[in-house]
């Protein structure tokens, strides 16, 4: 004679109550997922619409340029000058937009692994420093290295990549600082976490604009002037996808009028 199974109703009624927060979680985990998504698309949508802008002005001024060059009118030499300096800077705006682009959706794509090395921060940072303060663009800033003696960590790290951001937030600190200000790099290791600043004593950034300049759609005129900008506005999301690739974070603190300092935390090893 068969026994007919028998399942206690407490026990029934944990298995269904566990299936449905299992259920729950899953669903919330979806919805999540799909906002994220949504929000990354929105946000493309909306860089590739201003890069669809920043295309057309410099293109625009070009063939205005060029127009004004064959018109067949006489032109004076200072006009022919100032016609043929527009357009060279014009075409390096075009040139630092769509390189940036290209650089951003390679750091951005996963498929593309990075170089990494296991390096010592100190030697690292020094050289690195060294080797920028040759560069002209720096001759008008007072350039300080600020590393402890005792600093010793190692850290895993894609060297051009890693250069490329702290070239982005140097040449950042340069143009919106002015003559003779200050640039410092600083590093220091607390717990696991190597912390690399870049600060400066320039106007800084208002509080307001502070959330959104890492974000590919805000260009960092929209919180400092610069005099004649030629960036593409895209070196400091490059930045921050270069450091997120590397398992870190970048943040900035600013107060009007006394500079900004941009803090890179990432993991030792």
């Amino acid at each position: 004679m068969n026994k007919a199974s028998f399942v206690s109703p407490s026990v029934e009624k944990e298995t269904i109550e566990s299936l449905s927060q299992k259920l729950l979680e899953v669903n919330r985990q979806l919805t999540e997922a799909n906002r994220e998504l949504k929000r990354v698309q929105s946000e493309k949508e909306e860089m590739l619409s201003n890069i669809s802008h920043d295309l057309r002005a410099p293109i625009t001024a070009i063939r205005s340029a060029l127009d004004y060059l064959n018109s067949g009118q006489e032109i004076s030499m200072e006009d022919y000058i100032a016609s043929l300096q527009l357009i060279d800077h014009r075409t390096q705006t075009l040139e630092n937009l769509i390189q940036d682009m290209y650089y951003l959706f390679c750091v951005e794509d996963t498929s593309r692994e990075l170089e990494l090395v296991t390096l010592e921060a100190a030697p690292f940072l020094e050289e690195y420093f060294y080797d920028m303060i040759s560069d002209k663009r720096y001759d008008d800033h007072d350039m300080v290295l600020d590393l402890p003696e005792n600093l010793s960590c190692k850290f895993s790290v894609d060297v051009q990549k890693m250069i490329r951001v702290l070239d982005n937030l140097f040449t950042n600190a340069a143009k919106y600082s002015g003559t003779g200000s200050r640039i410092t790099l600083q590093a220091g290791c607390i717990g696991k976490q190597l912390q690399i600043r870049v600060i400066d004593n320039g106007p800084g950034i208002p509080e307001d604009a502070l959330p959104h300049i890492f974000r590919r759609t805000y260009t960092v005129s929209h919180s400092r002037t610069p005099g004649s900008a030629t960036g593409s506005g895209l070196g400091l999301s490059i930045a921050k996808a270069i450091v997120e690739r590397l398992e870190g974070s970048i943040c900035c603190t600013s107060e009007p009028g006394e500079g900004c300092c941009f803090l890179i935390q990432l993991p030792c090893i």
